[in-house]
């Protein structure tokens, strides 16, 4: 990828897949908790399914961004476009992922709220 060594580049997903899997953690927990501080529920509309994809993505690529830029010794303009590439699929992922996750885990309180 990009003339780097193929080395470099399985460790540079390495440190993607922990950044992400961190990232994801952190940001379903403040999501899911603001949500339901102000909505009582952690119930998603699709339109918000799409916000919370979306913005899921955008705090991944800009906190991504500069660590793919230095690890690969490659410039903003072309670690962006390395970044866009792991955006695009997981975005697609995140959203199939959440989806499914709250239909196999439902809040208990989105049914109460619904009545």
């Amino acid at each position: 990828m990009f003339s780097v060594t193929l080395s470099k580049n399985r460790r540079a997903w390495l440190i993607g897949a922990t950044l992400a899997t961190t990232w994801n953690y952190l940001f379903n927990l403040g999501f899911d908790h603001t949500l339901k501080r102000l909505t009582g529920s952690t119930r998603k509309s699709i339109k918000l399914r799409f916000l919370h994809a979306f913005s899921f993505e955008l705090g991944l690529l800009i906190v991504f961004l500069p660590i793919i830029a230095w690890w690969m010794e490659i410039e903003l303009l072309e670690a962006f476009l390395v970044d866009v590439s792991f955006a695009l699929f997981y975005l697609v992922y995140a959203f199939v992922f959440t989806w499914c996750y709250d239909t196999t885990f439902p809040d208990t309180d989105a049914a109460a709220s619904l009545d």
